[in-house]
């Protein structure tokens, strides 16, 4: 199975106790999975499943619906973010 960077930002990093992690992933999977898979594999992983969490797959913004390509470098994971 390929390994993936997972990053954490933020509050999520705070919540999950680190910023990175490299995940077997059995790709390609959707966001969502990701999400559900991380959330039984780390500890405070739970968090990922909170609502509004955003991602994005190679510094492209993704929805949880979005499959995670065999082609990925990395994948990351950020609370909601608000603008002004």
């Amino acid at each position: 199975m390929p390994k993936v960077r997972v990053v954490f930002f933020a509050s999520l990093k705070e919540s999950i106790g680190q910023s990175e992690y490299i995940a077997e992933l059995a790709l390609p999977l959707s966001i969502s999975e990701l999400k559900h898979q991380l959330a039984n594999e780390l500890d405070n992983g739970q968090a990922l499943l909170a609502k509004g969490i955003q991602s994005s797959i190679d510094f492209e913004f993704a929805r949880d619906l979005d499959v995670v390509p065999n082609t990925v470098n990395e994948v990351a994971f950020f609370p909601p973010v608000t603008g002004g």
